[in-house]
């Protein structure tokens, strides 16, 4: 199904959106007509309106451009061997149109939502009108968030453009705030209680509208908008979502890892989740699919463990692996920040979290392979090893597979390093259950989880200068952290009393090292870099990579915002240009 409407100047063009992604959230058929204009005016076209909206976000998260956007330049990652856009690793040649797909889908949605809500009236049923403007508010409120947090200034539109125009102009933070947090506080009040009530899939609920509505005064609490009382507004919320945590169907899971199993992808964790389906009904899932609005989080970040042969450093002998589903698509974009990792996740007695979030073992699944070493038994010996610490030169000699350690591990002995190509898999988004191994991922991409509600939290209360309770909100996700099933109930115990932090420790380097630790490689970094007005430093600290990059911009930091699309600028044709960001 498609939603054909007249835009604005921000695209000034007929705009196609999907409506189909949404795992049957609001729709429960297969309708192939086209909307028009004018099925504003019917309650089909209304939800088909909204439904589509939700299809749309798949052009933008888990795809691999996106993830760049995301998670390149930061503190936490490299670029992998086969990275597909050097110049977001390194803030070299960034191209003015690179990020007009955000612009593009996001005032094309808004458009959409402001049509819902002005002919919201053609739904009888009050409850039902209530739900689907809610929908729409919070939705529209989201798309808004996303071009702050990119962009800044940004046109704000907030009623049904029928008749596009040659002239716009960037609305004041202000402005753009206040619309937000009008949007985010009433569907917080107007949206489902819990999923499923009434829509299916993962569709916003209050709670997900009430993350957005802290997060946006936390936001607002740093920029250049700031009003008094932002942070400590902030805190408010998350902690009232927290208490109520009960009411809305929302909790830890008890182990972090189960976080990320995708059996509990639409469970208790996840706030809110951008849809993706093998039904082409629903998904634009399609065999072997790579680019386009396809989920590939589930191979960024996958080194190319059949590169390592049986006499590696050399290139002789038989691959030790060949690839399979469940080590798979050795796709090499993005790759960890070696000695960042090993920094943020130094201890790994006590906290689960660095085996939880990386693969560092790859199991012998090729039958025949011998190294030096020895011969590799299938499904017994570990063909490939690459731990974040040097296991001894005995273990390294009498080793039947390869290991590979971190460079600075490395560096003095006869050890493997790990290269662009291989270094340990972060693999929070495999997909064990896609068909064949070079297969998209169908599991849907969790944008929200609740761990990050007392990160968030922790945040806005050291901002408010509470750091008694700033280290409560820490100490709960580390708490989790220190579970073990391995462990008896007295180890737990004494991890947990091992790794809890005191007031007079937490700084916001600890909160962002923390964060790290939680949400490593989750595509929020940049956002959360730019946010605490971190970027700069952290980058400096560390990565080299990126950072003479970086500092070449000017004015300074001019970096921790993305350049107005070029295409959005040449379209204001009448009246004042549309201004670019400085540094572009």
């Amino acid at each position: 199904m498609k939603l054909y409407t007249k835009i604005s100047i921000i695209i000034a063009a007929t705009a196609t959106l999907s409506a189909g992604g949404c795992k049957k959230s609001f729709l429960d058929e297969n309708q192939k007509t086209q909307l028009t204009q004018q099925s504003f005016g019917t309650p089909v076209g209304l939800i088909g309106s909204i439904t589509g909206v939700y299809g749309s976000l798949r052009g933008l998260w888990g795809t691999e451009g996106f993830t760049n956007q995301l998670v390149a330049g930061t503190d936490e990652t490299l670029a992998g061997g086969s990275t597909s856009n050097i110049g977001l690793f390194t803030y070299a040649n960034i191209g003015l149109d690179d990020f007009r797909y955000i612009v593009q889908n996001a005032y094309t949605d808004i458009n959409t939502l402001n049509g819902v809500i002005a002919n919201a009236e053609v739904f009888t049923d009050p409850v039902q009108r209530t739900q689907y403007i809610a929908q729409a508010k919070f939705l529209r409120g989201m798309l808004y968030y996303y071009m702050v947090v990119n962009f800044g200034e940004m046109p704000l539109h907030v009623s049904l453009i029928v008749n596009p125009t040659t002239s716009d102009s960037r609305a004041p933070l202000a402005d753009l705030y206040a619309q937000m947090i009008r949007d985010f506080s009433e569907s917080s009040k107007e949206l489902q209680v819990k999923p499923g009530q009434p829509f299916g899939g993962k569709a916003a609920t209050q709670a997900t509208a009430l993350y957005f509505l802290g997060k946006t005064y936390l936001t607002r609490g740093w920029s250049k908008a700031a009003q008094t009382g932002d942070f400590a507004t902030a805190a408010t919320t998350f902690q009232g979502l927290i208490d109520n945590r009960a009411t809305y169907g929302v909790d830890l899971w008890q182990d972090f890892a189960d976080a990320f199993r995708p059996a509990n992808d639409y469970g208790k964790e996840t706030l809110f989740v951008i849809d993706e389906s093998s039904d082409t009904k629903y998904g634009n899932y399609a065999p072997g699919g790579s680019g386009g609005n396809y989920n590939v989080t589930n191979y960024l970040f996958r080194p190319n463990y059949p590169s390592i042969t049986a006499n590696y450093p050399t290139a002789t002998g038989s691959a030790v692996m060949t690839r399979d589903i469940p080590n798979g698509r050795p796709f090499i974009r993005i790759r960890p920040n070696t000695d960042y990792m090993l920094r943020v996740f130094a201890e790994r007695v006590n906290d689960s979290r660095f085996d939880k979030t990386f693969q560092t073992t790859w199991i012998a699944n090729t039958a025949g392979v011998s190294t030096p070493r020895g011969a590799l038994t299938v499904g017994v010996d570990t063909a490939i090893w690459t731990p974040p610490f040097d296991p001894g030169a005995a273990k390294r000699a009498s080793f039947k597979g390869v290991i590979l350690l971190p460079p600075s591990v490395a560096a003095g002995t006869s050890a493997n390093p790990y290269t662009p190509v291989v270094f340990p898999s972060m693999k929070k988004y495999d997909d064990p259950n896609r068909a064949a191994v070079n297969d998209p991922s169908t599991r849907p991409f969790v944008l929200a989880r609740f761990a990050d509600v007392y990160l968030l939290a922790a945040e806005a209360l050291f901002k408010a200068g509470d750091l008694q309770k700033s280290a409560d909100m820490l100490n709960v996700i580390r708490t989790r952290a220190a579970f073990k099933t391995t462990n008896t109930a007295a180890q737990n115990t004494a991890a947990i009393a091992a790794i809890q932090v005191l007031p007079a420790q937490v700084t916001l380097d600890f909160i962002l090292d923390e964060r790290s630790r939680e949400t490593y490689e989750e595509c929020t970094r940049w956002w959360d870099l730019t946010r605490t007005q971190s970027l700069s430093r952290r980058l400096q600290l560390y990565n080299s990579e990126a950072y003479p990059g970086y500092s070449k911009t000017s004015p300074a930091d001019a970096y921790a915002l993305r350049p107005i699309p070029l295409s959005l600028i040449n379209l204001v044709t009448t009246g004042p240009a549309l201004p670019q960001n400085p540094g572009y």
